[in-house]
């Protein structure tokens, strides 16, 4: 079931360009019979290992803005790293799951309502002071549920920097793996990631990365605006249902 899942993130998340995590770590919770805080360890730790590689194999195209990610990852690695260690585990488990559930029907509307990217590949100065505190918001985010890091810094980075599309996807990768890389480290410390569980995970999301790629960039924007959107809500549901006490299916 964890092989299948990750197949499924790997795919999903790289057709939509954002990332998986906010349907990894649910699934990690729900199948392996975790605690909120250990499914987000997991999840932080198989989401750095995915970050590295997929870095690695679009270093070469020179899409990332290597200046913005900087100064985004001043302000997101601190943070994430304070979240992880300090704030996930303190937070009670029941709350944590209802938390959760209600953070991912908010990254939903979020989604359907984000402003629009810019379509300019003029590179501009980057603006310190403002991608210092989206870093800062998105790390306790990113660091706390190990979710919501590519669909905030996509628009964000479209939105402040102008990046087109793609480049902004680009440049989001690399910030997120070292908002992950910290989150793991936190996690870590805390004692919170299931390791058995993070071999099958991270094999089984590049492999379904490398299926994924195939489509990554043939839909169109709202197409895969809708698909992010369902899937938030999908992966709610099941948390939803559990913080009632009724099974879902």
């Amino acid at each position: 079931a964890l092989l299948a899942l990750a197949l499924f993130v790997g795919c999903y998340g790289t057709i939509i360009g954002a990332g998986g995590g906010f349907v990894l770590v649910p699934g990690i919770i729900l199948i392996g019979d975790l605690a909120g805080f250990e499914g987000v360890g997991t999840a932080s730790v198989a989401a750095a290992a995915i970050g590295v590689a997929g870095v690695r194999a679009r270093s070469g195209d020179g899409l990332i803005v290597w200046d913005s990610v900087k100064w985004f990852a001043i302000g997101s690695v601190p943070s994430a790293l304070f979240a992880s260690n300090v704030l996930s585990n303190r937070i009670d488990p029941d709350a944590f799951t209802a938390i959760f559930a209600v953070l991912l029907v908010g990254l939903a509307v979020f989604v359907l309502v984000m402003p629009s990217q810019v379509d300019d590949s003029g590179a501009i100065p980057a603006r310190k002071f403002a991608l210092i505190a989206g870093g800062l918001a998105v790390g306790l985010v990113s660091g706390t549920f190990s979710v919501g890091g590519g669909l905030l810094t996509i628009p964000f980075f479209g939105w402040l920097q102008k990046m087109r599309p793609h480049r902004a996807t680009a440049s989001t990768q690399a910030a997120v793996m070292m908002a992950a890389g910290a989150s793991a480290v936190g996690h870590t410390v805390a004692g919170n990631p299931v390791w058995r569980f993070v071999p099958i995970l991270v094999v089984g999301s590049i492999v379904g990365a490398t299926v994924g790629a195939r489509w990554s960039g043939r839909l169109q924007p709202r197409t895969i605006t809708l698909l992010i959107a369902v899937g938030l809500i999908a992966a709610a549901l099941p948390l939803i249902a559990e913080t009632f006490g009724r099974p879902f299916l």
